[in-house]
């Protein structure tokens, strides 16, 4: 239960701010992820690319932006994508069939010639991804 006051704070708070702290956080969350799974301390990975360990750390506590610079060398270095941006594809089969998809990565792959429209039939299973 938030207290009189934190309600106030967070009824005042622009939507555009509540935004940013929560693209903010999702960006540092996923920082620390991959930092974790590469096995970086923050010293190596602000080495890596050239950047004082401060603001590395600075970075990763909300007390400096991030440009899209540094996200791009980050997620250079990391091997790996920080921001998905959605892109809507169409797929068309042989037979004419559409469908519009939203996708947040290049590395999916579908077969099309096994996409169907409507119900799927008895006892088959659904198009596999690649």
């Amino acid at each position: 239960m938030r207290s009189k006051i934190a309600q106030k704070l967070l009824d005042k708070t622009s939507v555009e701010t509540k935004e940013f702290v929560s693209l903010y956080s999702d960006i540092v969350v996923r920082i620390n992820e991959l930092i974790a799974e590469k096995g970086y301390s923050q010293k190596e990975l602000a080495e890596s690319i050239g950047k004082n360990p401060s603001e590395i750390s600075k970075w990763l506590k909300g007390e400096h932006n991030f440009t899209l610079r540094s996200i791009a060398k980050l997620q250079a270095q990391l091997g790996e994508p920080i921001i998905c941006v959605p892109k809507s594809k169409k797929f068309k089969s042989d037979m004419g069939y559409s469908l519009k998809m939203t996708v947040y990565s290049h590395q999916i792959h579908f077969n099309t010639d096994q996409m169907t429209v409507g119900k799927p039939k008895k006892g088959s299973t659904a198009p596999k991804v690649a």
